[in-house]
């Protein structure tokens, strides 16, 4: 028996209806100020499990792809605005902002909420 074409299979398979991406339901914490954003800026840290659970949670922040490893990590990963005060510094984000590879969904709120950051990524391009 032939299948009517209203349910023939396409072969292109589509979202059910009201689907968001992971990334559009993902609750990203963006801080309110870039100000309080006090985190350390040298030495060896080692980010806590609940941010980091890949076994490589020790970063030298001397080191510049680290250093930008952490801040992914924790912009990432972070539940709280206290997670971003303790491991984020405001400064080093500003500088570093350009190279970060962030989620857009991410990137689009910190720089909604920010411009400055915004302006950092349009003069590094």
């Amino acid at each position: 028996m032939a299948e009517s074409s209203e349910h023939a299979d396409t072969g292109t398979a589509r979202p059910p209806a009201g689907y968001l991406p992971y990334g559009d339901r993902k609750p990203y914490v963006v801080a309110d100020t870039l100000a309080t954003l006090k985190g350390p800026t040298r030495g060896v840290i080692a980010l806590p499990a609940h941010l980091d659970w890949s076994g490589r949670a020790d970063y030298d922040l001397s080191r510049p792809a680290r250093l930008a490893g952490m801040y992914k990590v924790v912009l990432s990963e972070a539940a709280t605005i206290d997670d971003l005060c303790t491991w984020i510094d405001g400064e080093s984000l500003i500088r570093i902002w350009p190279t970060l590879w962030l989620p857009p969904q991410l990137r689009r709120r910190w720089e909604d909420r920010f411009p400055e950051l915004a302006s950092a990524h349009t003069v590094a391009a």
